[in-house]
């Protein structure tokens, strides 16, 4: 694996120098979070002064990402030599630097709002203000969200928004500079029927060991529940789902006591009640996990089958299917070769395939 090396200084890139010969790479890219790295190469004064001294980005020829140095580890030893451990962030470590401390959200877009904290911390004018850093234009998604930011970072933000709506976000090098860019995958799972698919399957070798878990435990479709006050006087309100009755009626007890009812009505306490009842009663449904260890056989490649942020199927030995979100993508050079390993998100079951 070819690497560059940038080196920033008076506000340019300059490309230093060009790595050939690392014993190991690997190399790790998110789709809604920051990626890392570790390069593990042998030592020299001159490597040592390279990565030791100022701010170091590194690159790919066939990647447009970088990741920035932050940890430079020496290793002497006179039997197997001296190396190298260069490891740090991709470049969207940069997004965690910023800090809001206090934004409301009302009734705005999720690309809005991104766009918005991005360009007030990095491009308008003032101390925080980066040259080399650009944004691209609006998509104009409409994904909405409302939402209230006190302390926390631009990653931080950015990670919840975009992980809630399937949305990736990235630094694109350009080579001499950053370009802040939102994008969205590809749906490639059995909930479509336009793209090819890419399934993850024993059937393709590309699936290894899976576990499905189904559990009822704690499924509840109605709920009593209890306010404040004592006794006669506490205040009641139940709910109930649409249509369960007889043996299908499962209620619960759901104890909001320390609630408060304030300024509020009796009437509008008993429909805060409610809401929260039936919030809580959401969390006590039938659940149904699937999980599995992904391989990579070669059976789809990566940049051309699919891409990070793509939306796949996965499906056992017993028919059951899951659909996940390629979230992460592992690339690793060594004395054993190269390989690429895909992460997916949690898998959301799907019904048994029906012959």
């Amino acid at each position: 694996m070819i690497l560059y090396v940038w080196k920033l200084e008076d506000g340019a890139f300059s490309n230093v120098a060009v790595i050939d010969d690392a014993s190991s790479v690997i190399w790790v890219k998110r789709f809604n979070d920051v990626g890392e790295f570790e390069v593990y190469i042998r030592a020299s004064t001159e490597r040592l002064a390279l990565f030791g001294n100022g701010d170091v980005f590194i690159t790919r020829p066939d990647s447009d990402i970088a990741m920035y140095v932050e940890t430079v580890k020496l290793n002497t030893d006179q039997e197997t030599g001296d190396y190298l451990t260069v490891s740090g962030r991709s470049a969207e470590v940069l997004l965690s630097w910023r800090v809001v401390q206090f934004e409301l959200f009302e009734e705005s877009t999720v690309e809005n709002i991104i766009r918005y904290l991005f360009t007030e911390r990095f491009i308008a004018s003032g101390i925080g203000q980066i040259p080399w850093l650009s944004i691209e234009s609006s998509h104009g998604w409409e994904e909405e969200a409302s939402h209230q930011y006190t302390g926390k970072s631009l990653l931080e933000i950015f990670n919840g928004l975009c992980v809630s709506n399937n949305i990736g976000f990235q630094l694109k090098w350009l080579g001499n500079g950053f370009e802040f860019q939102l994008y969205k995958g590809t749906d490639r799972s059995y909930d479509q029927n336009v793209n090819t698919y890419v399934v993850f399957s024993p059937e393709f070798e590309n699936l290894g060991t899976t576990e499905y878990t189904k559990d009822t435990s704690q499924y509840a479709n109605a709920a009593v529940i209890g306010g404040e006050g004592e006794g006669s006087e506490r205040v009641f309100v139940s709910l109930s789902e649409q249509g369960k009755t007889g043996f299908y009626f499962r209620q619960v007890y759901l104890d909001a006591r320390n609630s408060s009812k304030e300024d509020l009505t009796d009437e509008q306490y008993r429909i805060q009640l409610a809401n929260d009842g039936k919030t809580q009663l959401e969390q006590l449904r039938v659940t149904a996990e699937y999980t599995g260890e992904v391989l990579n056989y070669n059976t789809y490649t990566y940049g051309v089958d699919y891409n990070l942020g793509d939306k796949v199927s996965t499906k056992n030995e017993y028919g059951i299917r899951g659909n996940a979100v390629v979230t992460e993508i592992t690339e690793v050079e060594d004395n054993s070769g190269y390989r690429l390993v895909p992460t997916l998100s949690e898998w959301t079951p799907a019904n048994y395939e029906e012959d």
